[in-house]
């Protein structure tokens, strides 16, 4: 007896892990099953168009690396990416349900075909808040430069106006009401 069904590869690993009882790796089979959970069906419209985008995002996407909690994804195209991040709330909680123990607090992605790993990623998310840093510190540091430098102006003028005997100090009110008066 024969049967006219196509199997798909994705029927075929299945298959296989039945028969040898190996679950292989975990991560892609959640990846796939979490994203693909993303959308609405649209029972009305047969044909292509009742893919959800979970689905199509499932098929253009895969795991790369997992490293210190980070998941490296890659996907097909940067609007597939854009999507992805777009949903990166749903998609972590998803993983987080469904692994636990692999514990993953985030989400970096890259575009197939580059050479973008996750020390990469790290490395240029460090840099980038050093830089944010140093230009926050630097930012800081000039204010107080500022507010010391008019505390001691401040402090000056306490000196000399302290020091002046007070017909002087009197002249010198007199003479600047004069001139914002404007008066002759």
């Amino acid at each position: 007896m024969t049967s006219d069904r196509i199997f798909t590869a994705g029927d075929l690993s299945g298959l296989i892990n039945m028969i040898t009882g190996s679950t292989g790796n975990e991560l892609p089979n959640v990846w796939r099953s979490v994203v693909s959970k993303i959308g609405k069906k649209n029972d009305e419209i047969p044909g292509e168009e009742n893919i959800t985008l979970g689905e199509k995002l499932a098929a253009n996407s895969h795991v790369v690396d997992l490293k210190n909690g980070v998941l490296l994804v890659e996907a097909n195209h940067s609007g597939w990416i854009q999507y992805l991040k777009f949903n990166q709330k749903f998609i972590l909680q998803g993983l987080k349900w469904a692994l636990p123990d692999l514990q993953i607090k985030g989400l970096a992605f890259r575009v197939a075909g580059s050479s973008a790993n996750l020390s990469d990623t790290y490395e240029n998310q460090v840099k980038k808040a050093r830089s944010e840093l140093d230009a926050k510190i630097e930012k800081q540091e000039k204010e107080l430069a500022q507010l010391e430098n008019k505390k001691l102006v401040q402090k000056n003028e306490e000196k000399t106006s302290e020091g002046l005997p007070p017909e002087m100090l009197e002249r010198f009110e007199r003479l600047k009401n004069s001139m914002l008066t404007n008066s002759k």
